[in-house]
């Protein structure tokens, strides 16, 4: 019963994730008015590295001395490209597109875990991951067609990376901690972010962005990086890759939320009916998973200490050594 409450305890955990996570996104767009897409990043983790750094860094060094760097730079480097890679694509195609695409960690994920941890696809998800896919279809796009450019494809990249993130951050809190983790992919995002931006924007102009383009990276890094980083790699500690990329497509549907007080967007009932689609199959794919996880163990290995007049048969190792 408490395995069962703690496991609900983390779901919740990132469902408030792809909370924050949907308010941040209508909020990028009010700093972009006044800074470019990988300078607003190069900011944003630049304060949320000092926050973070403040917090926890001893911490975090003297847990990577004791490491190797193959426990954290995979998953370090796949959370930079997916948000490097996300931003720029909200610069070069429609956030319709872009929140359909970014969202399919919940098809990867699966598919990349069962291939790093040499683990059996989780065939029972795949009908809610048809589902997930539908429901975002109708969600975001764009009256049901969709186009296929850079900015998609950087989206597509977004949502491979993503997994990628979520697959290699799971293996690499068999060493780590949470906040090691968190902090290393915070710090690798801010490095990668500053050396594309050197290369691709001009420079920014700080004292060109207004306050409240200030305040929204502010959120950005405390809530939607600081918090959310934690929270996605706690929930990992718990809860299984596949598990958390399905409750991550709630995103969009948070956003589209948010969307309408702030930015007067409105759902048409194709996205209603997406919204709807998505919110259902994720609730049976948890709870299908948390039957899974409350089945009886199996039945115990024999135990020879058990029965000491039991007769083993020697093995053909033994019979070729004697």
């Amino acid at each position: 019963m408490a395995n069962a409450t703690k496991r609900w305890l983390f779901i919740a955990l990132v469902v408030l994730q792809t909370v924050i996570f949907g308010f941040g996104n209508v909020l990028t767009k009010i700093a972009y008015s006044d800074i470019t897409p990988l300078w607003c990043l190069v900011l944003r983790f630049s304060l949320a590295l000092v926050v973070f750094g403040a917090l926890f860094g001893h911490r975090i060094v003297r847990q990577l001395r004791q490491v190797s760097v193959r426990s954290w730079l995979p998953a370090a480097v796949c959370m930079a490209l997916s948000y490097i890679a996300c931003n720029v694509a909200l610069d070069l195609t429609t956030a319709t597109n872009v929140g359909f695409l970014v969202a399919l960690p919940v098809v990867f994920a699966p598919l990349l875990s069962s291939l790093v941890n040499r683990k059996r696809y989780p065939v029972a998800f795949l009908p809610f991951q048809g589902a997930v896919v539908v429901g975002l279809f109708l969600l975001c796009g764009n009256g049901g067609t969709l186009t296929f450019g850079l900015g998609e494809a950087l989206a597509l990249l977004s949502s491979v990376a993503l997994a990628g993130a979520l697959v290699f951050g799971e293996r690499g809190l068999e060493n780590l901690d949470v906040c090691t983790v968190a902090g290393t992919q915070i710090a690798a995002t801010l490095v990668i972010s500053l050396a594309f931006a050197l290369v691709a924007e001009p420079v920014v102009n700080i004292a060109a962005v207004t306050p409240l383009a200030w305040d929204t990276i502010a959120f950005l890094a405390l809530a939607s990086t600081c918090l959310t980083f934690f929270l996605q790699n706690k929930a990992l500690t718990v809860l299984k890759s596949s598990t958390v990329s399905l409750l991550l497509t709630g995103e969009p549907v948070f956003t589209a939320v948010f969307s309408l007080p702030m930015l007067g967007e409105m759902l048409d009932g194709r996205g209603l009916a997406g919204a709807a689609i998505i919110v259902v199959a994720v609730a049976c794919a948890t709870m299908l998973e948390g039957r899974k996880d409350k089945q009886p163990a199996a039945a115990p290995a024999f135990d020879i200490a058990e029965f000491p007049h039991a007769v083993i048969e020697p093995t053909w190792r033994d019979r070729r050594a004697a």
